[in-house]
């Protein structure tokens, strides 16, 4: 499965229903926004049919190397899966080592995330961020960077949490927005708790020899359920 999307500088958003309008009376940027909208719900609907199936609820959206897009990628995919009625939807950052899901979504971050993770008697409702407008979406960042990031995630200790995390949270899907396949470590050390992987590939500076090796290091990693060829629009 292949999708293709280009990026912006903001995130989709559901269309107002209030007044009507046909699309030739949209301004291009609302265009461009229903655009957008319309493919991350395509994409939404086909990994849901799959991991719906597949009773998984863990969705780690992995780049192959910095700079594809994946926090858009996952952010978009959040929004998209939290209009579905009655639905609970996680978005964790788990880059680590360069969190950008509070920039992406516009909030503030919170590092008890982190100390959260690293075992400290918590609870995620103290650390939750919300998000005005959408109450199926539920974000964790802790919005600042931090060394080791690698190591962490292989910690059982961290693996225990985000499992606990999952479970307790009871909600239908959580997405995680990883780091680089290539390049680095971290994004590989928090694959294994997920239950399907989706690779975020950059449709302008990536290439077919990285998307070989990044398959190449997934051989024995969690189901990957498609490449997302990023900022392809751009192409022409």
């Amino acid at each position: 499965m292949i999708q293709r999307h280009h990026t912006g500088n903001h995130l989709e958003s559901a269309p107002s229903s209030a007044v009507p309008r046909s699309r030739k009376a949209l301004s291009r940027a609302e265009r461009e926004e229903l655009d957008v909208a319309s493919r991350f719900s395509v994409l939404r609907t086909r990994l849901l049919q799959e991991m719906n199936r597949q009773r998984w609820r863990r969705l780690g959206v992995c780049p192959i190397t910095d700079g594809a897009g994946a926090t858009y990628v996952a952010a978009n995919l959040a929004l998209a899966a939290a209009r579905l009625p009655n639905s609970d939807v996680l978005l964790v950052d788990l880059a680590l080592g360069h969190p950008s899901v509070a920039m992406q979504m516009g909030i503030a971050g919170d590092f008890r995330f982190i100390s959260y993770l690293r075992g400290e008697d918590l609870q995620p409702d103290e650390f939750v961020t919300r998000i005005e407008g959408d109450a199926n979406l539920r974000c964790f960042t802790s919005g600042r960077a931090i060394p080791g990031g690698a190591e962490l995630l292989q910690d059982e200790v961290t693996r225990e949490r985000i499992d606990r995390l999952v479970a307790e949270s009871g909600c239908d899907l959580a997405i995680f927005d990883l780091s680089p396949v290539l390049g680095t470590d971290e994004g590989l050390a928090g694959l294994p708790v997920m239950d399907a992987v989706l690779l975020v590939a950059d449709g302008r500076a990536g290439n077919g020899q990285q998307v070989t090796d990044c398959q190449r290091l997934l051989a024995d990693m969690p189901p990957l359920l498609g490449v997302v060829l990023n900022k392809a629009e751009d192409m022409g």
